[in-house]
């Protein structure tokens, strides 16, 4: 009698179970350290069957690397939710984004680290991410065109040129390095005041100066 064939619904609750325990593993010593037969063990399973699922250790970095990206997005996307002028949820949007990483880095920094190495590296993940964040940058600067808020600009390149201003801010590897910055006092409340800085220049700049 053969083995029963797993369904597509069994495969995937499998391969979410393999994606948190690793998660868990990364979260305790860290994304480096932590091996396919680390996560293995952890399951109860072979080294073969983690690989039926995934094919390489990078698959289950790149997986877990996209969840922590969504989660991300969904918490800055509640930002959203209430209504505003095109300058006040592009300023709420943004500053959610700086708290949600800059937090994370604090809390979970060894997941993180993998997330530094990842935007580093240029992962795909990561690049869906960035796009991600662009077209909504586009579509907000789209909408403030159209009420007169804003000036009439390319957005697509308004957009990126907005996320890139952003770096210090939203890229682990280069917060934590503000963060931990023995020459700055306050490095956190620091970062929080010059935010606003960068915002409210950046914003004032899009602003069509109509009342």
């Amino acid at each position: 009698m053969g083995r029963k064939k797993t369904t597509a619904s069994d495969a995937a609750a499998i391969k979410l179970q393999i994606i948190e325990t690793a998660e868990n593993l990364f979260r305790q010593v860290g994304y480096a350290k932590t091996t396919v037969t680390d996560i293995a063990k952890a399951l109860g399973m072979s080294q073969a069957n983690i690989y039926r699922y995934f094919p390489s250790k990078a698959a289950i970095n790149e997986a877990i690397c996209d969840r922590l990206v969504h989660q991300i997005e969904a918490q800055c996307w509640e930002s959203l939710v209430q209504d505003g002028t095109s300058t006040e949820r592009l300023k709420r949007f943004i500053k959610e984004y700086h708290r949600t990483v800059k937090n994370s880095i604090i809390k979970e920094k060894r997941l993180y680290d993998m997330v530094a190495v990842a935007m580093d590296e240029h992962w795909s993940v990561i690049q869906g991410h960035s796009d991600r964040i662009k077209d909504l940058f586009k579509i907000i600067i789209e909408q403030g065109m159209s009420s007169g808020e804003f000036r009439r600009v390319h957005s697509n390149t308004m957009a990126k040129a907005l996320h890139g201003s952003l770096a210090v801010f939203i890229y682990p590897s280069l917060l934590e390095h503000e963060i931990n910055d023995e020459d700055n006092d306050n490095g956190q409340d620091r970062l929080d005041a010059d935010l606003d800085q960068l915002l409210d220049l950046l914003l004032h700049g899009l602003c069509s100066g109509e009342k």
